[in-house]
């Protein structure tokens, strides 16, 4: 039987783990976030409040990214350990020359909204009437842009096939949905309640739902995950899995409580000052349905994200999906938990 370098890599790492010395008591862990206060990142906020970090006797610190300190950056000289974002993160670091690999993804969708002006939404029926048509994205590389390329590539179209714009604050974009400078959106909550609310936007496509995404997208959307660097992972996988561990139980008890036991747990800040905490509730019971998953890496959806990327990019062509993830942590936590 052949044995595959990417298993032969982890049995070297399992044993070299139960050889190892235990993580000791108390053991610290420091994972950056990408919008710590966001909904997307939800996981990461009820491990921590419900103790589950504490439970498998680490002390780990939640750090909110800085645009001054890029994630990578901080992985490669050591001063973070792991980070929660997006999976295709992985993605864009392999590209880069430096590998990176999502040891548990909670996320089945991007829990996006991809709107459409009011002024032209008799016009947009299908993806094809957003031809040519001016969007509100992000960066290149954003979730946001990722999403709405995957959307027309699902719809036999180009990731090309329209322009899409870097974000501006909120009521710019309003302003520009309103007077014809932009024609769709893409929007997380509460924004995309905030445009419908000033009578702008409409919901064209909504991506909220692991069901909704497969529905427009033919796949689930990989995105919450937590990554680390392949050398982290292979050198302190006791540790690797002790985290997951505590996501893994974090995942559970999101999708086996309401969203007003869920809000019960939350830092009152967590709503932050853009909306009422009603509103906040209402979104959150919407948005906590993107992890309906099981933690495991769907590798067909990721191999298809990645085909979108680099339809957009070719940049992208030559990254191995192999080693962007593992599930044997999330399978190990699976094991533990029954």
């Amino acid at each position: 039987m052949k044995i595959s370098p990417r298993w032969f890599v982890f049995a070297v790492c399992l044993t070299g783990a139960l050889r190892a010395e235990p993580v000791p008591p108390g053991a610290r862990a420091v994972l950056v976030v990408d919008g710590i206060k966001e909904v997307r990142n939800l996981p990461a906020i009820v491990a921590e409040r419900l103790g589950y970090f504490k439970d498998e006797g680490l002390t780990v610190t939640l750090a909110e990214l800085r645009d001054e300190a890029p994630t990578e950056e901080l992985l490669f000289d050591g001063r973070a350990d792991g980070a929660v974002a997006f999976y295709h993160h992985t993605i864009l670091s392999q590209a880069e020359g430096k590998l990176t690999e999502a040891v548990i993804t909670m996320g089945g969708s991007p829990g996006l909204k991809v709107m459409v002006a009011n002024r032209v939404k008799d016009q947009i029926k299908t993806v094809a009437d957003l031809k040519g048509r001016i969007i509100f994205t992000g960066g290149a590389n954003s979730g946001k842009t990722t999403a709405a390329n995957w959307l027309f590539v699902h719809a036999g179209f180009s990731a090309k096939d329209f322009t899409g714009l870097p974000l501006l604050p909120r009521e710019e974009m309003a302003a520009a949905l309103k007077d014809g400078r932009a024609d769709a959106i893409v929007a997380h909550e509460p924004d995309a309640t905030y445009y419908q609310a000033e009578g702008v936007a409409s919901v064209f496509v909504d991506l909220t739902s692991v069901a909704e995404t497969k529905k427009h997208l033919g796949s689930v959307f990989p995105t919450t995950a937590l990554y680390m660097t392949n050398a982290f992972v292979a050198a302190h996988p006791a540790l690797t899995q002790k985290l997951v561990n505590a996501f893994y139980r974090s995942n559970q008890f999101i999708n086996t409580h309401s969203a007003a036991e869920i809000l019960a747990v939350l830092p009152k800040e967590m709503a932050g000052k853009l909306q009422p905490a009603a509103v906040y509730a209402n979104n959150l019971k919407e948005d906590m349905q993107m992890f309906a998953t099981d933690g495991r890496l769907d590798v067909a959806a990721a191999t298809t994200e990645w085909k979108v990327m680099a339809n957009y990019a070719k940049k992208f062509t030559g990254v191995k999906i192999a080693e962007t993830y593992t599930n044997e942590f999330v399978d190990a936590a699976a094991r533990v938990s029954k």
